[in-house]
């Protein structure tokens, strides 16, 4: 039947809906829901398969599938059904969109919500006494573009009752649904703001030395939020703030810190002091630590593959590009390494055992049958993955899970905090879990640092096929081969010399100052070749820059003879095989001369996090700019062999344009 068929099928009606049964229609709907919400994280989703059938992506829309199901019976039942049946259509579809968030994509028209104003009363569907649909209607749009939607589908059976016959609603579940949906519903002048999940931290604040000297951070390698921001630049809109982790912008780049001498001490900590560009009399207190290269043959390597086939995976930039991510990362193994890969979508299972790399074209075979469907059992995939490495676990070896998803668990285990103790008991194995983000509108980068943080990896978010090469091949060997962990940052600050400081970034980082000589306490790796920085800005005594005025009562520190310092550095580390840490340590002097190649470095690096300070909000920048830091970062740019610094030139102009629009 058309179109213009089933229009005249309905233009030929002769009775008015009862009311009654429209009431009857939605408390079915009511207690359906309430009903799949208890059973929504069961296992029964079909699994993301490696059989050749490919799940589709073009799936009709909401109110089509519930029209298909009704037209599909014989003429004489749709004749019976048709008045009723549009009814609880129409309750149903306004009832899933108006009141419940993971369904507010569904299409709703200007003229269903105008019926249902009058088939519904508006108390039972969220409208106010003086709401009008058009005003609902915004709302819908609001809801539907900043709502966190689960990439589960949700199945909604409605029994067949008086006056209407049965419905099986399957809702818009994709992003680029829920997408179109809201852009179909959305007012005039509406811009879609983005259904990633990033959790918020407040910027690091100003302290007074003499009331808290004493500063303590975990070291952070991780650079996910780097490539998520260009992502979003590159789209022509800047990102969200709480997208924006200063430390991984700085920490995306390599930089040229001298090698340490020998590998009796994993890296080297080098330190250079020089002025603020955006607060004059101030000071930018910059620490370098640079990792060792792997001497010789690497060793050998077991890793297993823990795959996310779900639903929400069934994208361009999602799983096609992991399968062409992984098979770059495996140019990089040894023949003899071993590769396995786990799966997961409604369940989790073996698509591959353990095969060495020799056998590329059976692995390759094996990522390239992959599809996506199903719900995300992202928890019991980890379980399978920790059992396959542990079993095949090489001693003095590289022993990893690689985890590849958009974040979003949504079946089993998937609070957070359970995942993540269960993550923190597991690296005492030995087996540690790196996590690689790809697409977005269903990003959960929260849990994915939760699990990279705890589980002794790095976590990258892959948006092309560049960033892939990068992460996985030019830098492969830091991402695969630790050569530290628990590696700790302490900075005791001279009262004497300066007054105020603050660290820039690692926010999610900030440990307590007992926790820098406690080696049970947690904290990040450095991988082979790794560079890490991190900065301070200081206000050093006698400076009227500071923030805080000067008290009135407070005596002058005494300097204890270090009237020279502006404090002491302290690293604690361990080795990757031992449980006792060791400590690294060296004051930061006053007047200490920075090399030309060191310099340049530190003055790159600020311009990052200048400019990571104003996709933030700019609080403590006092009117430095984009142009600002496109000066700086373009007079210290140097040797670019791989053209990191140059994109990022690129993306302060784009930033330049997306805050000016």
């Amino acid at each position: 039947m058309n179109d213009r068929e089933l229009e005249n099928l309905f233009a030929r009606m002769d009775d008015a809906p009862n009311a009654a049964a429209r009431e009857r229609a939605l408390a079915a709907a009511l207690q359906a829901f309430d009903a799949v919400q208890h059973e929504k994280n069961s296992a029964n989703a079909s699994q993301g398969s490696a059989a050749p059938s490919r799940h589709t992506s073009e799936r009709p829309s909401f109110g089509r599938k519930i029209m298909q199901r009704l037209t599909a019976r014989n003429s004489t039942q749709r004749w019976l059904y048709s008045g009723m049946a549009s009814a609880a259509v129409l309750v149903l579809g306004v009832f899933v969109a108006l009141q419940l968030p993971q369904y507010s994509g569904v299409e709703v028209s200007t003229e269903v919500a105008s019926a249902l104003t009058q088939a519904v009363p508006a108390e039972r569907h969220g409208l106010g006494a003086g709401s009008t649909p058009r005003e609902k209607k915004a709302e819908i749009a609001e809801n539907a573009s900043v709502a966190q939607l689960s990439a589960e589908e949700y199945e909604v059976d409605m029994p067949a009752a008086d006056g209407y016959a049965g419905l099986h609603v399957s809702p818009l579940s994709k992003a680029a649904d829920q997408a179109a949906a809201a852009d179909a519903i959305a007012p005039p002048g509406y811009r879609d703001v983005g259904r990633d999940r990033f959790d918020t931290a407040a910027a690091n604040p100003i302290k007074r030395t003499s009331e808290e000297p004493v500063s303590t951070f975990s070291i952070d390698v991780d650079t996910a939020s780097y490539s998520f921001v260009r992502r979003q630049l590159g789209a022509g809109a800047l990102p969200q703030k709480a997208a924006v982790r200063l430390e991984e912008m700085v920490n995306y780049f390599p930089y040229d810190y001298p090698l340490p001498p020998d590998t009796s001490q994993p890296f080297s900590t080098n330190v250079t002091v020089l002025d603020s560009p955006w607060k004059a009399g101030n000071k930018l207190v910059h620490i370098g630590i640079q990792g060792y290269e792997l001497p010789g043959a690497q060793p050998r390597s077991n890793i297993v593959f823990l795959l996310d086939v779900s639903g929400s995976m069934d994208s361009p930039d999602k799983l096609p590009l992991v399968k062409q991510s992984l098979g770059l990362l495996l140019d990089r193994l040894q023949p003899q390494d071993t590769v396995a890969i786990v799966v997961y979508a409604g369940a989790a299972g073996t698509v591959l055992e353990p095969t060495q790399v020799k056998d590329k074209q059976k692995i390759l075979a094996a990522l390239n049958r992959l599809q996506a469907g199903g719900a995300t059992a992202g928890a019991e995939g980890i379980q399978l993955a920790y059992q396959l490495a542990e079993s095949q676990f090489i001693e003095d070896g590289v022993n990893r899970i690689v985890l590849a998803t958009d974040g979003d668990f949504n079946v089993g285990i998937y609070d957070t905090e359970e995942l993540k103790g269960f993550v923190e008991r597991k690296r005492e194995s030995g087996v540690f879990l790196s996590v690689l983000g790809f697409g977005q509108g269903n990003y959960h980068d929260a849990l994915m640092q939760t699990l990279a943080q705890n589980g002794n990896g790095v976590a990258a978010y892959i948006d092309t096929l560049g960033e892939a090469q990068k992460v996985l091949v030019d830098e492969a060997t830091s991402a695969l081969f630790p050569i530290a962990k628990d590696v700790k940052i302490q900075v005791e600050f001279n009262p004497a010399t300066v007054s105020e400081y603050r660290l820039l970034g690692y926010e999610t980082r900030m440990l307590a100052e007992e926790d820098f000589n406690n080696d049970t306490v947690d904290a990040g790796d450095i991988g082979a070749g790794h560079s890490v920085t991190a900065i301070y800005e200081i206000t050093p005594a006698g400076s009227d820059s500071g923030a805080f005025a000067d008290s009135r009562y407070a005596e002058a520190p005494a300097s204890a003879g270090k009237s020279d310092e502006y404090g002491y550095l302290k690293l604690r580390y361990k080795l990757p095989q031992e449980s006792k840490s060791r400590l690294i340590s060296q004051p930061i002097g006053m007047h200490t001369q920075a090399t030309p190649d060191m310099l340049r470095e530190a003055q790159f690096a600020t311009a990052v996090a200048g400019f990571a300070q104003l996709l933030e909000g700019g609080k403590y920048l006092a009117g430095w700019g984009f142009a600002d830091a496109l000066e700086l970062a373009q007079a210290n740019r140097g040797d670019d062999p791989y053209g990191y610094r140059a994109e990022f030139i690129q993306l302060i102009r784009k930033a330049q344009v997306a805050g000016a629009m």
